[in-house]
């Protein structure tokens, strides 16, 4: 009896419901945004004042610019490198100003028994004006305890109600063929991947852009010494710095040697002197982006790759070893 009455009570609450079309509209309403915001690529990572605010929380910080931050994934490069805490610190249009490079100190954790750096050099990064305007003083201008906390807390659901428009739907399935869109992803680890729907293959437009990078901006003497100098000061408080110059495509490196006044060998022999390790990065063996940054298969192999470098370096028995060479379909 007591289950006839519940039945009852159903059926006249769905007829309620199906009479009042606003109700139903607005049901299926809300149906809708959560189905298509759940098509929406989470963003996990936060504005970067998050960033910008870890202390104390790795044992291996990866640094640079936005070459940098494309192009390393610390998720990937601890398949090799296991049980270290590994993040991405680089932040876009960055230089090694020594602001950055105190900063880059304050994120290892000071207990940790494996300090270590990691440094991408590419030239821009040792300019004067990628040193004194870039993303991570755009991070530390906006940081306050209440800028962290909100982003923590409400970053999601700030994501989740951005609008969504239709070509971002489903990774870009509907894209037109004749448009061309970037799509970002970010991780926790600090990590920032993009692909573009279709993909990018004239990478002309960058190499026009960075004649106005190194237009009266050459790579600063004062900066690499500034750098040099912090390098050899870790290598007395027993911080191992491994430096690598970021893979691009041939053109981009040749620009960069010529117009930008970087000597790499002279580079690399002052930076071994100072007591850090340089790693021979092959320059086109990774997809690229743009002509500058790598895309996002790119990175995940260049990421195994670095790791397993290091790992040479440091005489780890990477385990197992065929990790580095796992398809990359596997890979997040």
């Amino acid at each position: 009896m007591l289950v006839n009455n519940k039945k009852n009570q159903y059926r006249k609450l769905l007829h309620v419901l199906l009479r009042e079309r606003a109700a139903l509209a607005l049901c299926l309403t809300a149906g809708m945004i959560l189905l298509l915001g759940g098509t929406r690529v989470s963003d996990n990572s936060g504005p970067l004042v998050i960033k910008y605010d870890w202390t104390g929380c790795a044992d291996v910080v990866v640094t640079g610019d936005s070459r940098t931050g494309n192009g390393v994934s610390p998720g990937q490069m601890k398949q090799s490198l296991q049980g270290l805490r590994i993040v991405n610190y680089a932040f876009g249009g960055n230089g090694y100003s020594c602001e950055y490079l105190t900063a880059i100190e304050k994120v290892l954790d000071p207990h940790s028994p494996n300090k270590m750096i990691i440094l991408g050099i590419s030239p821009q990064s040792l300019t004067k004006v990628m040193a004194t305007r870039n993303s991570f003083i755009q991070a530390r201008n906006s940081y306050s305890y209440c800028s962290v906390t909100i982003a923590r807390s409400f970053n999601k659901l700030l994501r989740f109600t951005e609008p969504l428009k239709f070509n971002e739907l489903f990774g870009g399935v509907f894209v037109p063929p004749d448009r061309r869109r970037k799509y970002h992803r970010s991780f926790p680890d600090g990590w920032a991947s993009a692909y573009y729907v279709p993909s990018l293959r004239d990478f002309s437009g960058y190499l026009r852009d960075a004649v106005n990078i190194f237009n009266n901006n050459p790579v600063s003497p004062r900066i690499v010494a500034d750098l040099l100098s912090r390098v050899a000061l870790w290598h007395q408080r027993g911080i191992k710095a491994y430096a690598f110059r970021p893979p691009t495509i041939r053109e981009m490196v040749e620009f960069e040697n010529s117009h930008g006044g970087f000597e790499e060998h002279k580079f690399v022999v002052a930076f071994e002197k100072a007591g850090g390790r340089w790693l021979n990065v092959d320059q086109l063996r990774y997809d690229s982006l743009d002509g500058c940054h790598l895309s996002r298969t790119g990175a995940i192999q260049f990421s195994r790759d670095l790791a397993l470098m290091i790992t040479v370096e440091e005489k780890i028995t990477p385990e197992p070893l065929e990790l580095a060479t796992r398809p990359l379909s596997d890979a997040y």
